[in-house]
């Protein structure tokens, strides 16, 4: 739970190491899920979506089937 100042996010974020399904892990935002230790749990299922920012298009997560 991050309560830097980064510009573009609003304090505080989630930001989590994601395991990937084809084994390769990414440091991402967790979207959609309070920045509370007990909303988050090892092993979450998570889904991607993707925000654009200018020309690129960011991936993030969020908790799989709106779950948090």
């Amino acid at each position: 739970i991050n309560h830097l100042p980064a510009p573009g996010y609003e304090l505080p974020f989630v930001v989590a190491v994601v395991m990937l399904e084809e084994g390769v892990k990414m440091v991402a935002n967790i979207l959609d899920c309070p920045a509370e230790p007990e909303a988050l749990e090892l092993d979450m299922p998570l889904e991607v979506t993707f925000e654009t920012r200018g020309d690129l298009k960011i991936p993030q997560f969020k908790p799989a089937g709106g779950a948090a």
